[in-house]
């Protein structure tokens, strides 16, 4: 799905990972490897969760699609809300091929009631 993404936007794919420690993250590189080749158009990079992280805070718009499993995906998508302004005003989606889940990123935020900082619309 994410090179199906990369290829409707600036055709640039991020794998977020920490394949010089991880075992599973070195699982997610060869399955990407392996798909590279039936993107051609599509550029692959392959970066450490940690530098991503500090990349992501000096040049957000180095990015366009990024993949990452869920841990690493937890943690950049609450850093990159901030770099977008509010937590609280990002929308979040678990997409699939078949079905989705959409959701405000901050989950169940009852301490935003009244306050105007809060989306409950993930728009």
């Amino acid at each position: 799905m994410g090179f199906e993404m990369a290829l409707k936007r600036r055709k640039k794919l991020t794998l977020i990972d920490k394949a010089n420690v991880l075992e599973s993250s070195r699982l997610w590189r060869e399955t990407v490897q392996a798909m590279e080749k039936d993107y051609p158009d599509v550029s692959v990079e392959y970066e450490l969760v940690d530098a991503a992280a500090m990349r992501l805070i000096q040049w957000p718009k180095a990015y366009d699609v990024m993949i990452t499993e869920n841990m690493f995906g937890d943690i950049i998508t609450d850093e990159a809300s901030v770099i977008a302004g509010s937590m609280g005003l990002m929308p979040s989606a678990s997409l699939g091929e078949h079905t989705s889940l959409f959701e405000p990123i901050h989950g169940s935020y009852p301490q935003a009631k009244g306050k105007n900082i809060a989306n409950p619309l993930a728009t």
